[in-house]
């Protein structure tokens, strides 16, 4: 895989791989043991872990502030990272957390595996108006009423196994509380994506790793025909 959009476009970006399996019961007595197969495996420098009903291990003591979080529950792992410093990075860091919880859980009975992409991204135009303006352009005049002036819009599509969302940004938009809390994000005007897509073991097994692979290619795909749609706004 190569990177699919170029970093200088993209504002914030955050990549999460979610596995959601057979509850194991197991997994309460070997916690510990989970944490310290993630550690060993050293996919980041893990600085922070919690032991609840979950474990949560990130790389900052600040929740806000980490740029890799791991979360292993009964019946879930997942692996958020805000890091990308390549799509082949955050995968090979994915692959050795994998690995390393089965190494001490063994096989997984997988039962979906999902991929979300979000982040911010930059465009030609740099003022807020101009982006929303542009945007409007993109749909029928009927959407729209003189009456009611747009002052923000999201799209939301809904596909087989999968959605998305799009919409203009502004610097202060509260998207960036909700998804972008670091004291290090980078706040633009531009646009949002969103999509998350998914595969489920309804009508067969999917508990081979390559399907983990194609559906972060799919993401990444969808992610990118988006932002090609939406640069030159």
């Amino acid at each position: 895989m190569k990177d699919n959009i170029d970093n200088k476009n993209i504002g914030n970006r955050k990549v999460i791989i979610e596995l959601r399996y057979d509850a194991i019961a197991s997994m309460i007595d070997k916690k510990g043991t989970i944490v310290e197969a993630i550690e060993k495996a050293k996919a980041f420098n893990v600085t922070q872990w919690e032991i609840g009903n979950e474990i949560v291990l990130r790389d900052n003591e600040e929740k806000d502030d980490a740029s890799n979080v791991v979360f292993v529950a009964f019946n879930r792992l997942s692996f958020t990272s805000f890091n990308i410093d390549s799509v082949d990075s955050y995968y090979a860091k994915f692959k050795k957390i994998y690995e390393a919880v089965l190494s001490v859980l063994g096989t997984l009975n997988i039962r979906r595996i999902g991929c979300r992409i979000i982040g911010t991204y930059k465009t030609k135009s740099n003022t807020y108006s101009d982006v929303l303006a542009n945007m409007k352009k993109l749909f029928p005049s009927t959407f729209f009423f003189d009456q009611y002036p747009v002052k923000d819009m999201l799209f939301h599509i809904i596909y087989s196994n999968g959605m998305y969302e799009i919409g203009p940004l502004n610097i202060d938009d509260p998207f960036y509380e909700r998804e972008f809390k670091s004291s290090k994000a980078q706040k633009h005007v531009g646009t949002i994506i969103d999509t998350d897509n998914y595969l489920t073991n309804e009508t067969k097994a999917i508990n081979d790793k390559e399907l983990i692979r194609d559906v972060y290619t799919l993401s990444l795909s969808v992610e990118k025909d988006l932002y090609v749609n939406l640069a030159n706004l």
